[in-house]
């Protein structure tokens, strides 16, 4: 089990659109999509709702979310009900719960072990039956892996992965010992290890967000120990009938969103702020002049940055500026170690694993000499 972290001192803070965060840039709401679908048409209604913001652009996070920043604080009633009116908040008492990870192309190409998009919506709509299940914290995490290992990687704190055609082990807190049972036992499992995890935050008295930091196990007798699979996030580009196009810094402009309608009602955010579109393969050129990358070498398939100016006071710089500078000069390519872009030594957003570390550089230069200084592999 994971050693257990220092005591919180207080309750997560994560935003929704009944709790907006006042960051320095205006009030910030959160949408969860529960690991499944999002309707292009509730996105454009949510740029219609936004149509008054300096930057009306969405944010995509590291969990499949969108994050909306800059908003009036606080926030006004009439944007909330617009925010509500998208259809994108199906469930305002269990919207800070619904922190669902899946494998985003489970069911459109032959890597996952089995199609897990049923067992995700199971999932979701059972942690939304449950009242008890909306006192989560904001920052609990489900995953569901299709078998690929793509995102049972994650600092999950309770994951479900595909073992076979019926099968799945359900693990709690990243162990390397989990439950193998039948699919059809994987939703009730997980949802009852997330009541008990409420259950012993209770007992100790403890404003723990993650199951690791309780300090003690939960879960049933018998689990066994598993081996992960450890997958990769899928290249920018086609993927058969089906197209994964990269969102530049992870910010959804309405130009995406138009180039999107056109193509497609719906699609998948994954993790590595990016969409999948089912079907979309044949529409890459125009989502291209749109500004979304569709090509494996793109810079965006490595270039990151966190918040920093004016959206984040910690921030040393504006990040974002000078990632996009950088951009026209970084060599791209999915097989390269990621690049990140700091405003603080927070590293707020920084990838899983190795990457070249870019903390608040003053100029494209020095960040090209910070990446020439990296190990070779790193570069």
């Amino acid at each position: 089990m994971d050693t257990a972290a220092a005591p919180r001192e207080g309750s997560d803070a994560c935003p929704g659109v009944s709790r907006p965060f006042p960051a320095s840039d205006g009030a910030m709401v959160r949408l969860r999509p529960g690991g499944r679908p999002v309707g292009v048409a509730g996105l454009t209604r949510l740029f219609d709702t936004l149509a008054g913001q300096a930057d009306p652009s969405l944010q995509l996070t590291s969990r499949a979310a969108l994050q909306v920043r800059g908003l009036p604080d606080p926030l006004p009633a009439q944007a909330r009900a617009g925010i509500i009116a998208t259809g994108l908040v199906p469930s305002l008492t269990h919207e800070l719960a619904r922190n669902i990870v899946a494998s985003p192309l489970s069911g459109l190409d032959s890597e996952g072990v089995v199609d897990i998009r049923p067992l995700t919506r199971a999932l979701d709509e059972g942690l939304r039956a449950d009242p008890s299940l909306a006192r989560l914290p904001g920052r609990f995490l489900f995953v569901v892996d299709d078998g690929r290992g793509d995102v049972i990687g994650s600092a999950f704190d309770v994951g479900v992965i595909a073992t076979g055609d019926a099968t799945v082990t359900v693990l709690a807190a990243g162990a390397s010992r989990g439950w193998a049972v039948p699919v059809d036992a994987a939703v009730p499992l997980a949802l009852d290890l997330a009541r008990e995890f409420l259950l012993r935050r209770a007992e100790a008295a403890s404003l723990a967000w993650h199951v690791r930091e309780l300090g003690l196990p939960i879960g049933p007798p018998g689990a066994a120990a598993v081996t992960l699979p450890t997958g990769s996030p899928p290249a920018f580009g086609a993927h058969g009938r089906h197209a994964v196009v990269g969102v530049p810094l992870g910010m959804l402009t309405r130009p995406h969103v138009a180039a999107l309608a056109n193509l497609t009602d719906e699609v998948i955010l994954t993790p590595w702020r990016s969409l999948v579109i089912e079907g979309g393969a044949t529409g890459l050129e125009p989502l291209r002049r749109a500004g979304l990358a569709v090509t494996p070498d793109s810079p965006w398939a490595r270039l990151h940055a966190c918040t920093g100016l004016p959206g984040c006071a910690r921030s040393a710089i504006d990040t974002h500026r000078l990632a996009r500078a950088l951009a026209e000069r970084l060599p791209g390519g999915h097989d390269r170690l990621p690049v990140h872009v700091s405003g603080c030594p927070r590293r707020c957003g920084a990838p899983s694993g190795q990457y070249v570390d870019l903390p608040a550089p003053e100029s494209v230069s020095e960040a090209l000499a910070l990446i020439s200084a990296s190990t070779p592999e790193d570069r």
